[in-house]
């Protein structure tokens, strides 16, 4: 009897829990469970994918922002992808003023093109057309650079102060559009001094993925705008009407990717233009596309004289350097001297700083007699009549 119980119960827990199951899951017309086929996304999903798969909008090759009419008086297929140079980790873009060749022979000697690219690493300098008024270089001149580096791209507008979002866009859109398979952009200006080997670990070691954006370097927030006209970056209402610029990083160098360069290029064709390169690129453009800003600050010296102690102290002591970026000061045997010492304390492994020889505790810079400076004009005093 007690066995004929359990045998009922079995059978009435049985009849209830196929109930559930039979009646609590929704089915299809042909009576299968919804719940065990594949998914169909709903219209919110496809939406969604829809504007995944089309937020990268097509660059227009021959505008630079609302530049029209853009074509390349030198152009440069050096990073065609049919060649050796189809897989690099990074393409360093540098900005460089038509008429600061020795400035481009500066950073030429203190690393060539053959050992960037046994880094995985290539060089471009991007200049502009030569303006009326410089009469120390002529376009002669630069193709003979051309044909002797082969290092150039120039764009067909004037090298001017306010031209310099040209030159900064033209930069992106040549590494995207000639040199695709570079993993990483490494943009900066040419009076800039670098570290290109610690640079190189920093991206070998940053796995970033091809579908992520990417923009690092020192980040400024909270910028004002100045509105003061004699000042030389006034920018009136017209031109940015907020009091406070977007967080934006400066334009001596910063790290970025493919996609990113895309979107950044592609956005400055639809948006009112503005003259501030790397607050308009890295700043609007970038907040615009909601792309979020990595802080590499601790990479920054401000000082050259920072710089200077560095080799000094390289030379002396074998100690690591505290920065990887600075400005040159205006000496561009700085460019040399600090890339030199650094391949040398790399190859002998340099010591880290003891905590109480910091560079801002140690550091006296020496006294610069700007000896080279080139003659571009006599000056002239003459007495006036007041």
């Amino acid at each position: 009897m007690r066995k004929f119980h359990r045998f009922l119960t079995s059978v009435v827990a049985f009849g209830i829990l196929y109930g559930v199951y039979r009646y609590s899951f929704r089915t299809d017309s042909e009576g299968n469970y919804l719940f065990l086929l594949p998914r169909e996304p709903d219209q919110s999903s496809l939406q969604s994918l829809d504007q995944a798969s089309s937020e990268e909008r097509a660059v227009d090759p021959t505008r630079l922002a609302n530049l029209t009419g853009f074509e390349y008086r030198i152009a440069n297929d050096i990073c065609k992808e049919n060649n050796s140079y189809s897989e690099l980790l990074g393409v360093i873009l540098v900005t460089s003023y038509v008429g600061h060749d020795e400035i481009r022979s500066a950073h030429r000697q203190a690393i060539s093109q053959q050992k960037l690219l046994s880094m995985g690493l290539l060089r471009i300098f991007s200049l502009a057309t030569i303006p009326p008024v410089d009469r120390f270089i002529t376009q002669a001149a630069l193709e003979a650079e051309q044909r002797l580096h082969g290092d150039l791209i120039q764009g067909n507008f004037v090298e001017a102060y306010r031209n310099l979002t040209y030159k900064h866009l033209m930069s992106l859109q040549w590494a995207t559009q000639h040199c695709r398979g570079a993993k990483y952009l490494i943009k900066m200006d040419d009076d800039i001094v670098f570290d290109p080997f610690y640079i190189q670990n920093y991206l070998s070691d940053l796995n970033q993925h091809e579908d992520r954006y990417l923009l690092a370097g020192y980040t400024f927030r909270n910028k004002k705008v100045i509105r003061l006209r004699a000042n030389k970056w006034y920018v009136s209402r017209e031109e940015h009407r907020p009091d406070v610029y977007p967080p934006y990083l400066s334009g001596w160098l910063y790290i970025t990717n493919q996609r990113t360069a895309r979107a950044l290029a592609a956005e400055s064709q639809v948006v009112p233009f503005f003259w501030i390169d790397d607050t308009f690129i890295t700043g609007v453009l970038a907040e615009r596309l909601k792309l979020p800003l990595t802080a590499l600050n601790r990479w920054y010296s401000a000082n050259s004289e920072f710089l200077d102690c560095c080799i000094r102290d390289m030379k002396r002591y074998a100690y690591q350097c505290d920065y990887y970026v600075g400005p040159n000061g205006g000496n561009g045997k700085l460019i040399m001297e600090f890339v030199q010492e650094l391949e040398r304390c790399y190859d002998n492994a340099c010591y880290q700083r003891p905590a109480g020889k910091s560079l801002t505790a140690t550091c006296v810079a020496e006294f610069k007699n700007q000896q080279n400076i080139p003659n571009h004009g006599t000056a002239m005093v003459n007495q006036m009549r007041l």
